[in-house]
């Protein structure tokens, strides 16, 4: 167990690279296939690692995220001990001069005064993985790092992103970052560090006028802390553009790979739901799909994600798609390769086709 270990969610520092996915939401509250949402995995993680406070920096949009996080139980964090702090902005202070994701902590440096424990694990919700972050905690302490950054190693052919950032490395030692696409240490955004550590370059960085820890505290100073990483081993995605979220979400449609990522040593753990089973009536077709609990299907699904509560009316096709919470397809409509975000009715006879590379993206709550 590793209770003298802070966690620390910060979506603050995140881009809001998902276009129309994140009009309304933070990136952490993005679904993802059909029941959870991007920051369940950073949660999930924490909690499997013997963490058991962690703090979310929920940026402007959080309010689907008290709604999801209302119940520490679900993620694990159970006991009178646990607690996940949900902590919006805060601009009530006017002697603040902090700016960025500084900002918040500044706003909330109470959650890291009342901690006793001397470790915080930062992680946001742009990369997700069913492994757990114990032994790169364990291995932090027992070099007794400033900081430890959680990396891993990919096949050349198999590298997300020429913009993610890459670890450089001389032997065992970290000496920087690149973003040079060939460089298969991939960076995954997390890093164990000790706590009065942190602290120090928040007040450096807010004393400078700097609006970035990690770029500003962290990376450009790198030779002033005793630094060293970690590579984990598990399966890893990475969801930095919505290409990347559409093509993450359909390389999981298979039945192995789904139940191996979501339900294998390491269970993903999300709010739990009371709807009822899906119902698939009379002529429903439905083939190689995520389906979740709640959902109606008359007409045809193929190689889809449809989420809690949507409804296939008869005669209506969805193939390669990802249909979000409570949406409606009506009678003879045909999709494919799209997103629809919560809520959106399309109406009898519409057809919509994206491509593989460039899906086509429905707004929350329209009706086409």
């Amino acid at each position: 167990m590793h209770r003298d270990v802070l966690g620390l969610v910060n979506l603050q520092a995140e881009q809001d690279d998902l276009e129309e996915l994140t009009y309304f939401r933070s990136g952490g509250s993005v679904p993802f296939m059909g029941r959870y949402r991007l920051i369940d995995f950073a949660l999930t993680n924490m909690s499997d690692s013997g963490i058991k406070t962690v703090g979310v920096f929920a940026g402007n949009k959080f309010r689907s995220l008290l709604d999801h996080l209302s119940r520490k139980e679900d993620f694990g964090f159970e006991g009178r001990n646990s607690r996940i702090f949900i902590l919006p902005p805060d601009w009530n202070d006017p002697s603040d001069i902090s700016e960025g994701d500084l900002k918040h902590f500044h706003n909330h440096w109470d959650l890291f005064d009342r901690f006793k424990g001397n470790h915080v694990m930062v992680a946001g919700s742009q990369f997700i993985t069913n492994a757990n972050c114990k032994d790169a905690i364990r291995y932090h302490k027992e070099q007794d790092n400033d900081i430890t950054f959680v990396a891993e190693r990919r096949p050349q052919e198999n590298i997300p992103s020429a913009q993610m950032l890459k670890l450089l490395t001389e032997g065992d030692s970290l000496t920087g970052f690149n973003n040079d696409r060939n460089n298969n240490h991939i960076y995954t955004g997390m890093f164990i560090i000790k706590k009065q550590v942190l602290l120090d370059i928040v007040r450096y960085c807010i004393d400078n006028y700097k609006p970035n820890l990690f770029h500003n505290g962290i990376r450009e100073q790198l030779n002033r802390f005793r630094t060293d990483y970690f590579d984990i081993e598990g399966i890893t995605y990475y969801f930095h553009t919505v290409q990347a979220y559409f093509k993450n979400s359909m390389s999981l449609l298979g039945n192995e790979r789904y139940r191996d990522f979501f339900h294998g040593e390491n269970l993903v753990k999300t709010k739990i739901s009371t709807n009822p089973p899906a119902l698939y009536k009379k002529g429903s077709d439905v083939k190689s799909s995520i389906v979740a609990n709640g959902v109606m299907i008359e007409g045809t699904v193929e190689y889809s994600v449809i989420s809690r509560n949507a409804t296939i009316q008869e005669g209506a096709t969805v193939k390669n798609s990802v249909v979000f919470a409570n949406c409606t397809i009506g009678r003879g409509a045909y999709l494919e390769n799209v997103i629809l975000d919560k809520n959106v009715t399309i109406t009898e006879g519409r057809m919509l086709i994206g491509s593989e590379d460039k899906p086509y993206i429905i707004a929350k709550r329209s009706t086409i």
